[in-house]
């Protein structure tokens, strides 16, 4: 049986260059009328178009799909998917990763507006920091270079972060955070990041309100909460940045969950 490319488009609900661009990688070889140029396909290259598209919906390239069609060998293709797997394993890994960060960053928007002005005190996980700014300078040396192609990459499991060295001092950088074992899996580098170390912390929401606003005086009173209950701050302090809204009435809003590491 002979199938024009009409025919065939429409069988595979593809478009017309789409099934030449098939053509032009040698994945099928069409018969061609030298009369008038028309494409003519039997059963031997709709076989082939049927077993290009399923895997290609495992995901190889069609570069790869040539070759296991037209070179691999039985071992071959068995290696090639073999290794398929565990590169769906690993995309999937990542993406629970992803899930359960953003599980967790649902919960905290739904409690933005109750933790405003309260106090918690909590224990935390060994975070991650990437500067990218420092205040409002981008930083563009190679370390944070390094650093930062690495938080560009894998901001799906980032959230963005000021980061205060010292509470007595009006200094802070703008980067992501990152939980450090996810941080050292995906092997981001150790030179241009500041690591924040486990332990216990002091948590409240704050409002950055409009632009301009942002300094350490939106967390006074974070660190005086710390002092009346005692608790002795280590010295640094994370602002992770929430969410940006904007209300007609209120204009813009910038919610932040403030951490204050303290000693044990």
């Amino acid at each position: 049986m002979r199938y024009t490319q009409k025919d065939v488009c429409r069988a595979f609900d593809i478009k017309r260059d789409t099934l030449r661009h098939y053509e032009r990688l040698g994945i099928i070889e069409p018969e061609v009328d030298p009369s008038n140029g028309y494409r003519y396909y039997d059963d031997w290259q709709i076989n082939l178009l049927w077993d290009a598209k399923r895997y290609q919906a495992m995901g190889f390239s069609l570069a790869e799909v040539h070759d296991i069609l037209h070179h691999d060998s039985l071992f071959d293709v068995q290696g090639r998917v073999f290794r398929r797997v565990g590169c769906l394993q690993e995309e999937l890994a990542y993406l629970e990763k992803r899930i359960s960060l953003m599980s967790s960053y649902c919960t905290l928007l739904g409690s933005v507006e109750d933790h405003l002005g309260r106090f918690e005190l909590d224990e935390s996980p060994a975070i991650r920091f990437v500067p990218r700014r420092e205040m409002h300078e981008l930083l563009l040396n190679d370390k944070t270079m390094v650093s930062g192609s690495f938080a560009n990459a894998h901001q799906a499991l980032s959230i963005p972060c000021a980061h205060f060295p010292c509470i007595d001092k009006e200094l802070y950088y703008w980067g992501f955070a990152m939980l450090e074992d996810w941080y050292d899996e995906l092997g981001g580098p150790g030179e241009g990041s500041v690591a924040v170390p486990a332990g216990p912390v002091l948590r409240t929401c704050v409002d950055a309100g409009e632009r301009w606003g942002f300094g350490l005086h939106l967390f006074d009173g974070l660190i005086a909460e710390a002092h009346r209950l005692g608790k002795e701050p280590l010295g640094s302090l994370c602002g992770y940045l929430l969410t940006r809204t904007y209300d007609k009435d209120g204009g813009y809003h910038r919610y932040m969950e403030a951490m204050l590491p303290l000693k044990s």
